[in-house]
């Protein structure tokens, strides 16, 4: 007593709604990575009895990034308005209500050993590249780049080619790259750049293509590799870049003043953050803070900063090299899920 059938209906639906969003959440994060497809659609079906759900569409599945599934199930057929001499029926009323999962998770990774160990010297070449590779995987990046680094890799990955003074940049499995390029930012130098224009193993909210790139401007104002950005990743340069690497300017000299790395080199909007701002050059003196991540993807929110410390110092002069770092962002993902509730 206390409860009538169509408050009785509403609670029902208002349970078997947020059990929905649950597994959805966990599909998103990545949570139920050890439950086949079937059995979490299986799931949903199981809870939407009397809701209609949909979601947008699926992700490719990707050990490196969140997954979704796509799950839908058909409404229960409500129960024919009963007729009498009285002429009365039940009304039916519905609300509609937009969930949107959490926001899909990227990793960046970048080292810049420098050339007096990672080109000049094959030893210590040998050791940046095994130690590059090490700590790609212990920082769970899907994107990483090498700076003055001969023959960086990572097994499996897809990298671009190495371009002026060793730079590449790369992607994790689950990542397609549609297009890649490369060449020298004039002027103090040989300076490089390499840019990959690539499709993530997830929808990313209004980019169907992401362009990362590895950058080492040099200690003067950028004044050229802007055309072969543009000749890689053309329109997604406006809202949907990445790009990491030794900037050689501080966070400020990124986003603007007299420097404007970020226009000057990749156009559309500005950086909607720029991380770390911390010294992170150059051995054995630091004093610089010249490492970041920069990305104008609208919505993304930068979580976490993890910054070695310098490494092979035990085995070489290491002088210059530059500290490891790692960037873990969210970015908006483009998947929604409708509900439908009856009563």
């Amino acid at each position: 007593r206390g409860f009538g059938k169509t408050s009785l209906l509403q609670e029902s639906a208002m349970m078997q709604m947020w059990f929905v969003f649950w597994v959805a959440q966990r599909l998103v994060q990545g949570d139920l990575v050890e439950m086949c497809e079937g059995d979490t659609q299986g799931m949903l079906q199981l809870v939407t009895s009397g809701t209609s759900t949909s979601f947008g569409p699926p992700a490719p599945e990707s050990t490196h990034g969140p997954k979704t599934s796509q799950a839908a199930s058909q409404p229960s057929s409500s129960p024919k308005p009963s007729t009498s001499d009285t002429s009365t029926k039940s009304t039916t009323s519905t609300t509609s209500t937009t969930i949107q999962p959490p926001a899909a998770a990227i990793t960046t990774f970048q080292w810049e050993p420098h050339w007096q160990c990672a080109e000049a010297d094959a030893s210590c070449t040998r050791a940046a590249q095994a130690k590059f590779q090490q700590l790609v995987e212990e920082s769970g990046a899907q994107i990483a780049a090498a700076l003055e680094l001969q023959g960086a890799a990572v097994p499996n990955w897809i990298s671009s080619k190495e371009y002026e003074d060793a730079v590449s940049i790369m992607v994790a499995p689950g990542w397609q790259v549609l297009k890649e390029g490369g060449g020298n930012i004039c002027c103090g130098g040989q300076r490089g750049l390499a840019v990959m224009l690539v499709k993530p193993p997830w929808p990313v909210s209004n980019c169907e293509e992401l362009c990362v790139m590895a950058v080492h401007p040099g200690h003067s104002p950028i004044q050229s590799g802007k055309s072969i950005v543009q000749s890689i990743c053309g329109s997604a340069t406006d809202s949907c870049a990445i790009a990491l690497g030794d900037w050689n300017v501080d966070a400020a000299g990124v986003s603007g003043g007299s420097f404007d790395s970020w226009q000057r080199l990749v156009g559309g909007n500005p950086p909607v953050f720029v991380v770390p701002n911390s010294e992170t050059c150059c051995h054995p003196s630091t004093c610089c803070r010249f490492d970041h991540l920069a990305t104008n993807i609208p919505g993304a929110k930068p979580v976490h900063v993890h910054v070695w410390d310098y490494q092979l110092t035990d085995r070489s002069r290491m002088d210059e090299e530059h500290m490891p770092v790692a960037v873990h962002f969210t970015v908006p993902m483009n998947v929604s899920m409708n509900v439908s509730l009856i009563s």
